[in-house]
């Protein structure tokens, strides 16, 4: 069964690759959006069982990636959070576990292995697809 995914990032070239690499693990990216203003109603009409949220994005200066990830964690709080960030891992990332963020990844230093392994221990009807297909 796919997992249906919302990917959120600002970087289109960062959503294309994130995107093959979670269709890879088995993840149906079901809508991608820029901003978190842009994710929100999305969210809302596909409900997906994972979020991806990156930190440092353009936004609006009303709703932002702290208010999208509240607004999902009060209204879906079985959604899984994977926060993604620019920044390295300071105190943000200690709060949004806390909160039930399901991990904290730093982009410069993503490890798609962990993503895999994270993502598998909660959603363990995931199927890795091979490799060759990521690329």
């Amino acid at each position: 069964m796919p997992l249906d995914t919302l990917i959120v990032d600002d970087s289109e070239s960062f959503r294309r690759l994130l995107r093959a690499r979670l269709e890879s693990l088995g993840c149906q990216i079901v809508a991608q959006a820029a901003n978190s203003e842009a994710a929100l109603p999305l969210f809302r009409i596909h409900n997906p069982r994972l979020v991806t949220l990156d930190l440092v994005m353009t936004e609006a200066d009303r709703f932002g990636a702290k208010q999208l990830f509240s607004t999902i964690r009060s209204e879906s709080p079985e959604t899984a959070i994977l926060v993604i960030s620019a920044r390295s891992r300071h105190s943000d990332a200690s709060s949004f576990l806390a909160a039930g963020a399901i991990g904290y990844l730093e982009k410069s230093f993503m490890d798609f292995d962990k993503v895999a392994t994270v993502l598998k221990r909660i959603f363990p009807e995931i199927e890795a697809i091979p490799s060759a297909r990521c690329n």
